[in-house]
């Protein structure tokens, strides 16, 4: 099957709704592509508060602030393609991408880059040692927690003390998790200061910082 549309948006979290919705609201045809079943992203997992804030002047979850964007969308023009995968773009602006029914192509006017970001894996830090079982990302952790209903340790050390390492902090602690600490290389948090007193000093979590490890070492895995 093939498209033409004015603008392409490829990613359906918050960002890529964001665009997809401006878009639509400036008089172009609007085509979001996501790779995933539902749009959302990192939004899915981030269960905690403190979205919305600024634009919705609403104290939401990541879960709440995605409906209300998608709520959004749902009023406009905007098709919005799941479960699709993009093979190629090509100079022309000629997308080529895939979905259960097949391979498809779209011709469009403007592609607008909203797939998102990686986390730095535990390699990319120059710590040597194994790379045992048991070393995640805080994404990773977010999501075997919030979105699979499972429990990655009994007990855990978070290295970075930016806002989502202090968030994943208490979630651990609420599921249970002994947390032994959060380790900072700086000699102050990275993360905003309400999250240090919400996240670590309301459940006596330790911070270190002006601390780093300087192995992972494990024959199995960390616990």
């Amino acid at each position: 099957m093939k498209y033409e549309t004015d603008v392409v948006v490829l990613g359906g979290g918050g960002g890529g709704m964001a665009a997809a919705k401006a878009a639509d609201k400036n008089g172009a045809n609007v085509i979001l592509i996501e790779r995933e079943e539902e749009n959302g992203g990192v939004l899915n997992q981030c269960i905690h508060n403190g979205f919305g804030i600024h634009y919705y002047r609403k104290d939401l979850t990541g879960p709440e602030f995605k409906e209300t964007l998608q709520e959004e969308l749902a009023n406009t023009n905007i098709k919005i393609l799941n479960s699709a995968f993009v093979l190629n773009v090509n100079k022309d602006k000629q997308l080529t991408f895939v979905n259960h029914k097949g391979i498809h192509e779209i011709k469009t006017k403007a592609l607008v880059m909203a797939t998102g970001a990686r986390e730095r894996h535990f390699n990319s830090l120059a710590v040597p040692g194994d790379r045992v079982a048991g070393i995640f990302t805080a994404g990773v952790a977010q999501k075997y927690i919030n979105l699979q209903n499972l429990k990655p340790a009994n007990s855990a050390l978070i290295v970075g003390s930016g806002d989502i390492g202090l968030i994943m902090a208490r979630r651990l602690h609420l599921e249970g998790i002994e947390v032994k600490g959060v380790v900072e290389i700086l000699p102050y948090p990275g993360g905003l200061e309400r999250n240090v007193q919400q996240c670590l000093r309301d459940y006596k979590i330790p911070l270190k910082l002006s601390h780093n490890i300087k192995r992972g070492d494990g024959k199995k895995k960390f616990s």
